[in-house]
């Protein structure tokens, strides 16, 4: 795995630490259509606007939303498998992926997600970043057992046109 900025010491890759800001971690963890290779993978795919640092995983649970996965956070012995980010201006970045994932800061009773900061596993040791969770009911949703939407997707058609 490889951080932007890193430093090696020891044989241990270290990310480059920036200074506290309001927005608190520069890193994103995606696990749904976000993910390169997928739909809206071209969001993140531009190195002005974010770097890919390598795979993550976080503790929770995935849903089949329907049009979207979903992720519901928790220590229940669930994993969710996806992808880190770090990204260059999170402010900037996130006033357009809010509106995509369907959160509104002044409003998150209404949101479809909610934006956390989580704790995800990465190669090089756990790191907080920011996640975009389910904001609705579980109940009835399937639940996609693996947690890994990209091993999921192409076994049940989901994104075939």
């Amino acid at each position: 795995m490889l951080f932007t900025g890193d430093t090696k010491r020891n044989g241990i890759l270290r990310p480059r630490q920036k200074n506290a800001s309001p927005i608190e971690t520069n890193f994103l963890f995606v696990y749904g259509l976000l993910m390169r290779g997928l739909e809206r993978a071209d969001f993140l795919n531009n190195p002005d606007k974010a770097s890919f640092i390598g795979k993550a995983e976080a503790a929770g649970v995935l849903y089949d939303v329907g049009a979207f996965p979903g992720m519901i956070a928790s220590q229940n012995g669930g994993v969710v498998y996806g992808e880190l980010y770090e990204l260059h201006d999170p402010e900037i970045f996130f006033e357009t992926l809010d509106l995509i994932e369907g959160y509104w800061p002044d409003q998150p009773e209404r949101s479809l997600s909610i934006r956390k900061i989580i704790s995800v596993a990465t190669a090089s040791g756990p790191i907080n970043a920011w996640a975009y969770l389910l904001n609705l009911p579980s109940e009835g949703l399937p639940q996609i057992p693996s947690g890994n939407f990209r091993a999921y997707q192409p076994v049940t058609g989901w994104l075939d046109d």
